[in-house]
């Protein structure tokens, strides 16, 4: 009886795959549950599968789906095992390999090919196949212009989702050549990765067909694939093709000439800088209404997200941006990463090769990089090294934290001035024509800067990026007779990670003078172990200020010494270097986080310093400091309540009173306004926000933003401000474009109801991973939104029973959900209770993922900091 039995499951599997059912059928695959792709895995087909050739025509004829017919050519080197296919939840119509038709072993996200059917040598694999088009960010994304309902495709590959639009081996490391053909509807432009060679009558009356050119050798995840019915520009005073589309509703917004021209003047800079001509037979620019972050380089071809370009509309930003998508087709595309745990490098030789490209002076660096949030990750007790294995694609998610490539941009800085800009950008050019239209990994990169600067790396590699933590660095000197007799750097470092490492920097000394901290001296020095002397510093004056990162070459933590600090506290406005100026509050800060500095000091130093900065960067991050020091004080109630409220109102009236002040410098008023709308709580505050969105006040010089609209309407929502609901609804008529749409909901989820926010509670509690994708998108805006600081009555009611159920989060969602939700909705009450409660369920929750791991050492970090500030900051 059993016997039949299975022989009846056996036939009715059989026939559902002759049915081409997708259903899920029992196969070796290279994929864990999650759909990511096993590295080592990956390893096994790279050593067998060379000469690789992808032929795909695809059609966009549907509404609902688009189908695909692949032909894969390659050789093997043995036919000893099956090997696999990535295709991910397809509807496979035809299926051969070497010409014999067979029934697809699929289970969703990989095809299974027998040994039997292969040959040691060359190899064809023919499939015919349909998909439906993704409403997430991976693969081929759908979108539907709410403004005009035209359609627009566009695909988004990394890390491992070439797959969601054509079956492939979708690794990294298996570069291939990809020719392209698309039946698409008449009025639509298609771009892809190699140049346009025919344009004709597509299959049918409605489609014209679009044939591109094969291309250079390319990773699966920068491959591409655009189309819709786009407005283009095309320059026409540069020898290749440039050009940028957007959609035609946002068309009239855009300065398409302008744009062209930055980026024939930024193509042209990364070739000085890059010592290598640009790689590729044309280049595009997409602006796309949605992206995870602001640039998403393919070989050939970028996407831009819309709201990086029509928020900033600022020329320096928006050369930056033009420039860092540029910059990614030498480092990410001409040369790719073998595996993903190198993508933190692509990244920020990206970063990094952009400011410089776009600098003035060579002496200095790039520019003056904000490190604070890459050494708060450092300075965890449980701070990882950046370079770090990755077993699963997957574990991208929480290997590339912006402080991670915050932190490469860092390191690959203090190399430059290690090594010396000549070597370092040789090095850099050796690396592109070494590994051109191949694979590379670190250690590829650091013998290229080894060969060029003529001296061995690999003690430095294996410091710098195989070690977690920071150092940090303070200058222990004596003076008589107003003459240092002896100057020692002291080099510190955690028990955690206690490798003292080399470094090189420049020590700036300072002394006071009529109005002003005039530099005596700068020089280079080396320093190395815990304790490295100066000598040649004997007999300098005395400073009042000394700063051992000056010009921020190095990446190190700074602790003032006692008389460096009084004066930074007393006179930082009068220092006249702005990046020397944002550094000393960076050591500020760390100072107040270590409890060293009492926040009241530092606030005070604030009030007398701030209010004359003019340099926009420097006020920027010291604006951003202050906004933790909002929440931090807010978690803290009603502890040291009277400080806090004393505090809170004087940045509000201070904010307002130098946005009224800056009229002229249309940078800072937006800064101090921006700053103003934040701290604007008392109900004075709040009926001059409302009199400035409804148009019965103005302030002199500013015009308001939609950004800055919605900004107010959402503080006022959150302080529950009794016209706030009508002030809404007006907005959302005002606007209703999808930023809109999604600004409108974070003012509702922020508003303190109860009944309100249990709802939107609940709906993020039974969220899961197969859930409609944009839900996902929503959720994520209504998290972040949710539990404001002030709010700690509301959110301690749901507490305990977001801790209870995390584990059980964490197993049915995807790491983009539990990254933002371990941000924003771990309970925070500054207090040991509250480090003692998440530190326990970090201890016995033994199968968190990594980000979620992650997310709650990050909150226990940001409750020790808190605990630390809160008992030191009354300190005389």
């Amino acid at each position: 009886m059993k016997l039949l039995q299975l022989c009846a499951v056996t036939v009715i599997a059989l026939s559902q795959i002759a049915c081409q059912s997708t259903s899920k059928v029992t196969t070796t695959s290279l994929k864990n549950q999650s759909g990511s792709i096993s590295f080592h895995d990956a390893q096994q087909r790279t050593s067998r599968v060379t000469e690789l050739n992808y032929n795909i025509h695809i059609n966009l004829s549907q509404q609902y789906n688009f189908s695909g017919i692949a032909d894969i050519r390659f050789s093997l080197d043995n036919n000893n095992a099956p090997i696999t296919l990535d295709l991910n939840q397809a509807r496979i119509i035809e299926f051969k390999v070497n010409g014999s038709r067979l029934y697809p072993n699929y289970d969703g996200q990989s095809l299974n090919i027998p040994q039997s059917l292969l040959n040691s040598g060359s190899n064809q694999i023919q499939i015919s196949y349909s998909k439906q088009y993704s409403e997430g960010d991976e693969g081929i994304i759908k979108y539907q212009d709410p403004i005009d309902g035209q359609i627009y495709l566009y695909s988004h590959f990394l890390p491992a989702s070439a797959q969601m639009m054509m079956p492939l081996f979708d690794q990294p490391d298996l570069k291939a050549v990809f020719n392209l053909s698309v039946d698409a509807p008449q009025n639509w432009t298609v771009i892809s990765a190699g140049p346009l060679t025919n344009q004709g009558e597509g299959e049918t009356n409605a489609t014209t067909h679009w044939q591109f050119a094969p291309t250079d050798k390319l990773s699966p995840h920068t491959f591409s694939l655009y189309a819709g019915p786009f407005h283009q520009w095309q320059s026409t005073n540069h020898a290749m093709p440039i050009r940028l589309f957007a959609r035609q509703s946002v068309a009239p917004s855009i300065d398409g000439d302008a744009w062209l021209a930055a980026t024939a003047s930024s193509m042209n800079a990364l070739i000085r800088e890059l010592g290598v001509n640009y790689p590729f037979r044309q280049y595009d620019q997409i602006l796309v209404p949605s992206l995870s972050k602001p640039v998403m380089a393919n070989s050939a071809v970028a996407s831009i997200q819309e709201s990086a370009y029509l928020v900033a509309q600022n020329d320096n930003a928006n050369q930056q941006l033009i420039t860092q998508a540029l910059a990614y087709q030498w480092l990410s595309n001409l040369v790719t990463l073998r595996w993903w745990n190198d993508l933190w490098l692509s990244e920020s030789l990206a970063q990094f090769v952009t400011q410089k490209a776009l600098r003035d002076d060579s002496s200095k660096p790039a520019w003056y990089q904000d490190k604070y949030y890459a050494y708060q990750q450092d300075n965890r007790f449980n701070s990882r090294a950046i370079e770090q294995p990755m077993t699963h694609s997957d574990q991208i998610q929480h290997g590339l934290s912006d402080e991670t490539i915050q932190k490469g941009v860092a390191l690959l800085s203090q190399l430059n001035f290690l090594l010396g800009e000549k070597a370092f950008n040789q090095g850099i050019s050796h690396y592109l024509e070494q590994y051109r239209f191949n694979n590379a990994d670190l250690n590829d990169f650091m013998a290229s800067l080894a060969f060029s600067a003529k001296r061995p790396l690999n003690e430095w590699t294996q410091n710098w990026f195989y070690q977690g933590g920071v150092n940090r660095i303070e200058a222990d000197y004596r003076c008589v007779n107003n003459r240092i007799t002896q100057f020692t750097i002291h080099q510190s470092a955690s028990d955690q990670h206690p490798t003292l490492r080399e470094q090189k920097v420049k020590l700036g000394l300072f002394t006071k003078g009529r109005g002003a901290l005039h530099r005596n001296l700068a020089i280079a020095v080396t320093y190395k172990g815990e304790y490295t002397e100066i000598k040649r510093l004997q007999g300098v004056r005395c400073p009042d200020l000394v700063y051992l990162n000056y010009q921020d070459w190095g990446y190190v933590n700074v602790k003032l010494d006692t008389r460096s600090q009084d004066t930074a506290l007393l006179h930082l406005n009068k220092v006249g270097d702005p990046q020397l100026r944002a550094m000393l509050w960076l050591s500020l800060w760390d100072s107040v986080l270590r409890g060293e500095l009492p926040l009241n000091r530092f606030m005070g130093s604030v009030f007398i310093n701030l209010p004359t900065e003019q340099d926009n960067n420097t006020l920027s991050q010291v604006l951003s400091k202050l906004s933790q020091v909002k929440a931090y004080l807010e978690q803290m109630s009603p502890n040291h309540q009277h400080y806090s409220q004393r505090v809170l109102k004087a940045l509000e009236q201070m904010s307002l009173r130098l946005a009224m002040a800056n009229q002229s410098n249309q940078t800072l008023l937006n800064l101090w306004f921006d700053t103003y709308i934040q701290f604007a709580r008392s109900l004075p505050a709040q009926r001059h926000l409302a009199a400035l969105l409804n148009g019965s006040e103005q302030l002199s010089g500013l015009t308001l933003t939609q950004a800055q609209r919605w900004a107010m309407v959402i503080q006022l929502n959150r302080y529950d401000y009794i016209k706030a609901p009508q002030l809404l609804l007006a907005e959302k008529k005002r606007d209703s474009s999808d930023i809109g749409q999604s600004q409108a909901l974070a003012a509702e989820v922020i508003r303190p109801i109860a009944n309100q926010k249990r709802q939107w509670f609940q709906r993020v509690q039974t969220h899961h991973a197969d859930a409609d994708a944009l839900m996902l998108n929503k959720l994520n805006n209504v998290m972040r939104h949710l539990y404001p600081s002030e709010q700690k009555a509301l959110s301690s009611a749901t507490a305990e029973q977001r801790l209870a159920e995390l584990v059980a989060l964490d197993t049915q969602n995807s790491s983009d959900f539990m990254a933002v939700y371990t941000q924003a909705l771990l309970p925070m009450s500054c207090s040991y209770s509250g480090v003692s409660r998440l530190t326990r369920l970090l201890d016995e929750a033994v199968h968190l993922s990594d980000v979620s791991k992650h997310g709650l050492e990050q909150a226990i970090s940001f409750e020790q900091q808190c605990l630390t500030i809160q008992e030191n900051m009354l300190r005389k």
